[in-house]
């Protein structure tokens, strides 16, 4: 009697968690802006996959005509959301032929001291110098540091001072005809883009930051019922200010007069509205060339992939890295291209 109340609980907890996936799936397609709680629960989505993946592996061990929940809930989200991880062998370097983007939070080079290493600044400097890349999106770039990359001639960058936002930058081996920049309103993060001229074609790089959470997971374990309502009214905040900066970027890269390149840090996954509305009909690094769960946020629960490459479709991604450096909370990653 008692295992037959245990298979009936765990029938329903797998039907509740399919559900959800199944609800994930049509998350991205609803505005976050209009609807903001939804973000929060693209990133729960990782949670849901791997639930599901569970359930599945327990059903088939047992023999049990339950394992179609979440079997049919996987194979739905795998072609409507895309998958968490990647199979394929990746590429021990990126390849030789082709245009190398790097894009890369540094997390202003250590300014604030948040590591008590002492020559990240240096350290940071010395891999992207080293890397072979032609051209760097950074966020939260140090401008102290304008001058310590003298093999990129060209560069933008989107304020001469820290103090009054999350500054960006772009440098290029490749002359830039043009430079801008799209504000956002109401907020210290910002998106810059430049015109660069590669041999015969003009590529547009935009460089992107969507807002910062401002969130550690720590806070939700130590905070009581008052200060997780604060905390919940904020995150609802800004994921809706995520999703009006996404809308200014993909309003902006649709009037492009050039194909285009777009790295950033989003901020949010690869299930949110937001992601999906800046990438649009365009090309993932990651998902295109990338291997494993391709995390870029050193985060203790998951892996949480929130810096993207993104290019026109008619370009082809030949490969993706992501380096796991311990110089930012953010891990850089590479991709290359032939255009």
């Amino acid at each position: 009697m008692g295992k037959k109340i245990w298979n009936v609980l765990l029938m329903f907890l797998n039907a509740v968690v399919a559900l959800l996936l199944l609800f994930a799936c049509l998350a991205p397609h609803i505005s976050s802006e209009t609807r903001p709680v939804l973000s929060l629960f693209s990133l729960l989505v990782p949670f849901m996959l791997l639930a599901n993946i569970a359930f599945v592996i327990y059903w088939t061990f047992r023999f049990k005509k339950a394992v179609i929940f979440s079997a049919l809930s996987l194979l739905t989200a795998y072609f409507s959301i895309g998958s968490f991880y990647q199979f394929r062998t990746e590429h021990p370097s990126p390849v030789q032929e082709g245009l190398h983007v790097l894009s890369f939070n540094t997390r202003l080079f250590n300014k604030y001291q948040w590591s008590s290493n002492p020559y990240i600044a240096e350290q940071i400097i010395t891999f992207v110098t080293e890397s072979g890349a032609d051209i760097v999106a950074f966020q939260e770039f140090d401008v102290s540091y304008k001058d310590s990359f003298p093999s990129f001639p060209y560069r933008h960058i989107s304020s001469g001072d820290n103090s009054q936002q999350a500054v960006q930058a772009i440098f290029s081996k490749y002359p830039m005809i043009h430079k801008g920049s799209i504000p956002f309103p109401s907020s210290t993060n910002t998106a810059i883009f430049s015109d660069i001229q590669i041999e015969k074609e003009v590529i547009r790089f935009y460089n992107v930051h969507l807002q910062s959470l401002r969130f550690s997971p720590n806070e939700v374990s130590s905070l009581d019922e008052e200060k997780r309502d604060r905390l919940y009214k904020r995150l609802k905040v800004s994921f809706a200010k995520q999703y009006s900066q996404a809308a200014l970027v993909a309003a902006h890269k649709r009037d492009s007069p050039y194909r285009t390149i777009l790295c950033g840090d989003f901020n949010t996954n690869q299930f949110s509205s937001v992601y999906y509305e800046i990438k649009d009909d365009d090309l993932d690094s990651f998902t295109e060339s990338g291997s494993g769960f391709g995390k870029t946020l050193d985060f203790p629960y998951f892996p949480m992939r929130i810096d993207y490459i993104l290019s026109d479709p008619s370009m082809k991604f030949v490969s993706h890295k992501n380096y796991q450096l311990q110089l930012s909370d953010h891990y850089p990653v590479m991709a290359t291209l032939h255009l």
